[in-house]
């Protein structure tokens, strides 16, 4: 009990100390180096490990102005944990998807929900089951839905062809 009562003053004092350097350090270095703002970023989309990448096939696109959306490929097809369609804006606008969706044959239809795609954007359509965030989205099929030979339209919310992917 003696030691504390001898060592707590200084404990104290030591705290004070430093808490009032930190905020005197900090009230002269704010003005002279300002926080940079930070600049917005654009999600990083890479195959998940393990999927089998479809070779690059150059898919064709009929653009409605400036708007420009690719389906760039279907990945790990066959394979329900990883099977998703990748899906770009390589426009100069964004492109609100309300009210498109993705014709397949066999009568197979994926609409999509309240989503804008901004320029150089991307989203991940996947086969199974899930959550939709902004970058990706879930059809909730049980089982895989893409095999090679399979045809996939992206239609506009007038039902007009805007590109389409032929699985390899």
């Amino acid at each position: 009990m003696k030691f504390w009562k001898k060592t707590l003053p200084f404990l104290l004092l030591n705290v004070l100390v430093s808490a009032a350097t930190m905020l005197v350090v900090l009230y002269f270095w704010q003005p002279i180096n300002p926080l940079r703002r930070a600049e917005p970023t654009q999600p990083i989309i890479t195959p998940i490990q393990g999927a089998k990448a479809s070779p690059q096939v150059t898919p064709t696109s009929l653009t409605a102005g400036d708007q420009q959306l690719f389906l760039e490929g279907v990945f790990g097809a066959g394979d329900i944990k990883v099977e998703y369609i990748l899906l770009r804006n390589r426009g100069v606008n964004a492109v609100d998807l309300a009210g498109w969706k993705i014709k397949a044959d066999g009568g197979r239809e994926y609409r999509f929900p309240n989503l804008t795609l901004n320029p150089n954007g991307a989203v991940r359509i996947y086969s199974g089951l899930g959550t939709n965030s902004v970058i990706e989205l879930y059809w909730n099929s049980d089982s895989a839905l893409w095999a090679s030979g399979d045809k996939l339209s992206l239609l506009d919310s007038q039902g007009n062809e805007q590109t389409h992917f032929s699985v390899p």
